[in-house]
């Protein structure tokens, strides 16, 4: 069995379409086949919001490899938007940093977005990351418990907001800012209209090409994995 673990519904689009959502132990979550392997799908939520249900979705199968993915914002100039990560070294301002692998790049994980250039500038000063998210320092964290450290683990990433993107940045955390308080995830005709018809599709189209990144990115990891 393969698992994968996700942020929000928007990165797990493509998986979607081929796992069903079930509920085993209270723990919510998707299951199905991809590539003909056994899989397991949980969405963390942005910041990983509930450990403890993280390590609950680790215990419910025999799970051989892994896999955490999403987007992540770009620190250097080697990278740009679209290209997939494979982290090799996750840290957090302040705590040991986490090595993954071999090869690869490093993150950096920060509590809360991240939009205007001079504080990436400094976060890749400070810590020599080539990318920043929300969630990976915090898996690897739970990953590397004595519980769950004989599973294998790889994180990857798809580079989505590159520097000099602050309005675009604004305006996605605008748009998901609305998406969250209506019941069924989506922005209604008159939220489209007085966030700004244009930038409602520049904003959707580009998610859907990142999260179409991250099924090709993760896909490939699963079908490396044993069954």
């Amino acid at each position: 069995m393969t698992g994968i673990l996700l942020a929000t519904k928007s990165e797990a689009q493509f998986f979607l379409k081929h796992l069903a959502p079930v509920k085993k132990d209270g723990i919510f979550h998707y299951r199905g086949h991809l590539a003909g392997k056994n899989t397991a799908l949980y969405l963390t939520r942005p910041g990983v919001a509930a450990k403890e249900q993280l390590r609950r979705f680790l215990r419910l199968y025999n799970f051989e490899k892994i896999i955490a993915g999403g987007a992540c914002g770009n620190l250097t100039s080697e990278l740009k938007h679209g290209d997939a990560v494979i982290v090799a070294e996750a840290s957090y301002p302040g705590k040991k940093n986490l090595v993954l692998g071999t090869t690869g790049y490093r993150s950096v994980t920060v509590d809360h977005l991240v939009t205007d250039d001079r504080t990436k500038a400094d976060l890749r000063a400070q810590t020599g990351a080539d990318i920043l998210d929300k969630e990976t320092y915090i898996i690897a964290a739970i990953m590397a418990e004595k519980e769950f450290a004989r599973l294998l683990f790889c994180a990857v990433r798809i580079v989505d907001d590159l520097p000099g993107e602050e309005n675009y940045l604004l305006k996605e955390k605008l748009l998901r800012d609305i998406t969250v308080t209506t019941p069924s995830g989506k922005p209604r005709w008159r939220d489209i209209w007085n966030f700004g018809i244009w930038d409602y599709f520049r904003v959707t189209l580009r998610r859907h090409a990142v999260a179409q990144a991250i099924y090709r990115a993760i896909l490939a990891q699963v079908t490396a994995a044993r069954d």
